[in-house]
């Protein structure tokens, strides 16, 4: 994400875990992708993968940015999620490799990312913005969600303390907490839809009870968050974790 007419790195996971084959998000083409079509816009781009759980990938990542595009003042933390065999159910049932994986890509990455960017801003005098990816997840419990609750509610006061410590360099730090996402790691094939349909009485019930706004929200409703939070018009606001949730949750 960044100010419009401002240079874009996207930095991603990149690749599958081992243990975890169904984790891995974005691939070299849809990077590729990406990046072509940001260049159509007639802005440079630069793609680079990283497994964020991992504190010297992610710092050669942020370097190899840095230098592929110049200093780096905007930041958003993207990059989490859980799954079955992925963290997601029973706290009483999940491996500890799971838990562990959770909380490494969710809360360990953000802190990682934001680090290396936020090194860099204090280092050359520079103002930015950090913005990460929480959830709702992170602010009230939901069955199935433990590992993920833990790890987001984690990512929102670790936003809060960076905002805390950096707010007095002219760094802003925030956190987006979306709600139920229409996206393939939540409803892959329609999936969640599917689901819903057989166990919740019909999705469109269930949505229709949960989400004030009456729709499952997109990816870029949750971009529009983020962008805001770093345009100028955010200027004045740290240390927040805003809902974006349709409504689904107002805590």
């Amino acid at each position: 994400m960044a100010r419009e007419g401002a240079d874009v790195a996207c930095l991603d996971i990149g690749r599958p875990y081992d243990d975890f084959p169904a984790y891995g998000l974005g691939s070299a083409s849809e990077l590729d992708e990406a990046v072509a079509e940001i260049e159509a816009l007639g802005r440079r781009a630069a793609a680079v993968q990283a497994d964020v759980s991992s504190a010297d990938e992610v710092e050669a990542a942020v370097a190899a940015a840095a230098e592929a595009l110049g200093p780096i003042d905007l930041v958003a933390n993207v990059a989490g999620g859980a799954g079955f065999g992925m963290g997601a159910g029973p706290l009483l049932q999940i491996t500890e490799a799971e838990w562990d994986k959770v909380i490494d890509v969710n809360l360990k990455g953000t802190w990682l990312v934001s680090r290396a960017c936020a090194g860099r801003m204090v280092a050359e005098g520079r103002p930015g913005r950090i913005v990460n990816v929480a959830s709702q997840a992170g602010k009230r419990a939901f069955p199935m969600l433990g590992a993920y609750s833990a790890a987001k509610a984690g990512v929102i006061l670790l936003t809060q303390a960076l905002a805390l410590e950096l707010g007095p360099l002219g760094i802003t730090v925030n956190a987006v907490c979306p709600g139920t996402v229409d996206t393939d790691l939540l409803n892959k094939d329609g999936q969640l839809l599917q689901l819903l349909d057989a166990a919740a009485g019909g999705a469109e019930a269930w949505i229709a009870r949960e989400i004030p706004l009456n729709r499952m929200q997109t990816a870029d409703d949750v971009a529009a968050a983020i962008t805001f939070l770093m345009s100028d018009d955010g200027s004045y606001i740290t240390g927040e974790a805003i809902n974006v949730s349709g409504g689904q949750t107002m805590v």
